[in-house]
């Protein structure tokens, strides 16, 4: 069953920083994309951005998920000209007029949301997911939001891989998944999303029962899985990422990075 995680286990200087601190920056990076309108200043910080993918040797993630970065900014662009008012029209579509300001808002849109997802891709990249809710916890994230973020991070892969597991285990009994016709595709259903649901009432009859033998319930006191602590490299990227956010606020509240 292939392995749909995104976790890298790699030895770079942002897989080392603290579950804490990758948390805290990202948060940063979301902060810095909703104060910037302005296309030319997101643009710049998509491309810092980038260069964190590079330096957390994250490229084959982002590489999964280059077609959806793509539609969100294409879809960006061609929609949000219809809906924002400008001064400077461009050409008129079907009586709509196309206004440069909208352009220049689409593209702000697209590259926002993109820097945005792309952010969250280092994140996952680069901390393993009891990584991520023990962090979540020590910030004051309640410790049962955090093991249902967790859990969702690591039962969606096993979804998705259970559901190739069983559309290859159908063909291979005669399946033939290639109709057209609607009445077609309608059959095959059953074959497909019975077993599906079959597998994830067990899967989640085997969790239910891993929990309840290792004592897992609300109220119940937990030791953590291991101990982590704040380096020097932590306390210089929250240093950084704090005067970075602290420097864009002032810039936007004196009228820059908007259209």
């Amino acid at each position: 069953m292939t392995n749909l995680s995104l976790f890298q286990d790699e030895q770079t200087w942002v897989h080392r920083l603290d579950g804490r601190t990758k948390i805290l920056c990202l948060l940063g990076l979301f902060c810095l994309s909703l104060v910037f309108s302005d296309p030319v200043y997101l643009f710049g910080l998509t491309l810092g951005i980038f260069g964190l993918v590079l330096c957390a040797r994250c490229i084959t993630n982002l590489k999964k998920i280059w077609i959806l970065l793509a539609l969100l900014f294409v879809y960006n662009v061609v929609l949000w000209p219809f809906f924002v008012e400008g001064t400077t029209p461009l050409w008129t579509i079907a009586g709509m007029t196309v206004m440069r300001e909208g352009i220049f808002h689409g593209m702000g849109m697209g590259l926002r949301l993109n820097a945005m997802l792309i952010s969250g891709i280092i994140l996952l990249s680069t901390t393993a997911i009891e990584e991520f809710a023990e962090s979540s916890h020590r910030l004051g994230v309640p410790r049962s939001l955090g093991f249902a973020v967790a859990l969702a991070f690591r039962w969606v892969p096993n979804l998705l891989s259970s559901i190739g597991a069983v559309i290859q285990a159908q063909r291979s009994r005669g399946l033939d998944l290639k109709s057209t016709s609607l009445t077609g595709k309608i059959r095959q259903y059953p074959a497909l999303v019975v077993p599906l649901i079959g597998h994830t009432l067990r899967q989640t009859n085997l969790l239910a029962m891993a929990l309840e033998s290792k004592g897992f319930g609300p109220g119940e006191p937990r030791r953590p899985l291991f101990e982590s602590h704040l380096t020097i490299q932590d306390y210089c990227a929250l240093v950084i990422m704090s005067g970075v956010v602290l420097g864009s606020l002032w810039m936007r509240m004196n009228g820059y990075g908007t259209i």
